[in-house]
C-alpha cells in the first residue's frame, strides 16, 4: 500500500476515475499525473507503484462503503443490509466496477488486505445473519457460506440494470431479498 497517498487527497479520487474510465492495465501513470496536476516523475513520490495505488483505491472504495453503512439509516437486519447494497450499487457504479474488473490485478500478498477489507464489509451482514439465525442451522454449509452466496446474489443485480427494456429496482429489491431468505433458510 502507498503510504504517502494521503498527502494527495485527490489522488485516489482520479486515480479511481482513470480506472473506471480505462481500465487498470489502460490507465497511465502520465495520465494520472496530468489530472493530478503533477509532474509524472512527481508521482512517485506519492505512491509506491502503480499496482500499490491499484490496492489503495480498492481499499479506499471498501472503506468508503463501509462508512456510508455506518453513517446511513437503513435498518439494521439483513433486509436494511441489502438495501444499503443495491442503493450503493446505483449511486456508486464505479465501485462495483473496479472490485469486478480490476481486482484481478492484484498480487497475491495484496489480495490479503483487499480480503481483510472485504471481511469488514461483510461482518455487519454476519452480524444480522446471526442474530436472524439465533442458532438454527444454516441449509448452507455456514455463515460465511450463506455471506458469499448473498454477495453474489447482490452482484447479478448489476446484470439485471443491464437487461434490455426498463429498470424495475423496486422489483430487483424485492427479488434479491426474496433469494437471501431463502440462502438463509428463512
Amino acid at each position: 500500500m502507498a503510504e504517502n497517498a494521503s498527502r494527495t487527497p485527490d489522488l485516489l479520487l482520479h486515480a479511481a476515475e482513470l480506472m473506471a474510465e480505462c481500465g487498470f492495465a489502460g490507465m497511465s501513470m502520465r495520465q494520472l499525473a496530468a489530472r493530478c496536476g503533477l509532474q509524472s516523475g512527481s508521482l512517485y513520490h506519492h505512491v509506491a507503484s502503480k499496482q500499490d495505488l491499484l490496492l489503495d483505491v480498492l481499499l479506499e472504495v471498501l472503506a468508503q462503503r463501509l462508512a456510508a453503512w455506518h453513517n446511513g439509516s437503513f435498518s439494521r437486519d439483513v433486509p436494511g443490509y441489502l438495501r444499503f447494497l443495491l442503493a450503493r450499487q446505483r449511486s456508486h457504479p464505479h465501485e462495483d466496477l473496479l472490485l469486478r474488473h480490476e481486482a484481478r490485478h492484484l498480487t497475491s500478498d495484496q489480495w490479503h488486505w483487499l480480503d481483510k477489507a472485504q471481511g469488514r464489509l461483510r461482518a455487519p451482514l454476519l452480524t444480522y445473519i446471526d442474530q436472524g439465525r439465533r442458532g438454527a442451522p444454516l441449509p448452507c454449509t455456514g455463515r460465511a457460506c450463506a455471506s458469499e452466496a448473498i454477495f453474489a446474489l447482490v452482484e447479478t443485480a448489476h446484470g439485471l440494470r443491464r437487461r434490455p427494456g426498463p429498470v424495475d429496482e423496486a422489483g430487483i429489491e424485492a427479488w434479491l431479498i426474496q433469494a437471501s431468505t431463502a440462502v438463509l433458510g428463512a
